[in-house]
């Protein structure tokens, strides 16, 4: 027949390389993802956007909770490079009265009345020691360590930390290591 195509006939001509596009697109899972090592495509990238800051504060949040004795205030080296990132601040507040101490001895002795004036309280100054992101960004590595200022624990430090928390489907804390206090 050398008539013209029907109009089903012409559609799926035109479309059909198109519809093997697709199907190639949409492939499947990775080995990876099979394994429930890391989640793919869209979800992946939902949930685990380098912009994300969220493993960030998971790391903070897990230092706080895992610290013995157990934090009640909390403090971050204001204007150095040891301070707390936002997300790791934002951790901090979500637990407890939080404060920027530093700069002057001043501001140090100011911070340190206002800790004495609310009551005896355990008060960490949490120290960011650094974070690593791996090469393909589900994986954010977070070492913290601290000190407490002021009440019956001044000047005692407290135990450093390795935070590992990846992204599966949503970011997790993978494993927290202890660094004994030298």
């Amino acid at each position: 027949m050398n008539g013209p195509l029907s109009s089903l006939a012409r559609a799926a001509r035109c479309c059909a390389p198109f519809s093997v596009l697709a199907l190639l697109a949409c492939g499947g899972e990775s080995q990876n993802a099979k394994r429930g090592k890391i989640a793919d495509g869209p979800a992946r990238t939902a949930s685990c956007n380098r912009g994300d800051t969220t493993a960030t504060y998971l790391a903070f949040r897990e230092y706080i909770k895992t610290t013995v004795p157990t934090p009640q205030r909390f403090l971050t080296a204001a204007g150095t490079d040891s301070a707390a990132p936002d997300d790791g601040f934002r951790a901090m507040q979500d637990k407890g009265p939080s404060y920027f101490y530093g700069g002057d001895s001043v501001a140090k002795r100011k911070i340190r009345e206002k800790l004495a004036s609310v009551g005896p309280y355990a008060s960490l100054l949490i120290v960011h020691r650094g974070t690593v992101t791996s090469a393909t960004g589900d994986t954010l590595t977070v070492r913290l360590g601290g000190h407490y200022i002021g009440g019956t624990l001044d000047g005692q430090g407290a135990v450093s930390k390795t935070i590992v928390v990846v992204c599966v489907d949503a970011w997790k804390v993978a494993s927290t290591t202890d660094k004994p206090i030298s």
